[in-house]
C-alpha cells in the first residue's frame, strides 16, 4: 500500500490537486482509506492548513 498527502489552505485546492494526481497516474488507483485534518498554524490569527491523506494501491 502507498501513501500520499496533500496540503492546502482550502478544500477546493485539495480537490483540484487530488483530481490532477489521479488523472496523471499511469495505473488505476484503488483508494483504500482517506483522512482529512485541519491543522492550526497560528493560534493568534486562527490560520490553519488542511491536510488530506490517501492510502492507495496501484491496480494492473
Amino acid at each position: 500500500m502507498k501513501f500520499k498527502m496533500f496540503r492546502a489552505e482550502d478544500s477546493d485546492t485539495i480537490v483540484r490537486e487530488v483530481n490532477q494526481w489521479v488523472s496523471a497516474e499511469p495505473a488505476r488507483i484503488a483508494i483504500r482509506h482517506t483522512e482529512t485534518r485541519l491543522t492550526p498554524t497560528d493560534a493568534t490569527t486562527g490560520a490553519a492548513v488542511l491536510l488530506f491523506s490517501v492510502w492507495y494501491e496501484e491496480e494492473a
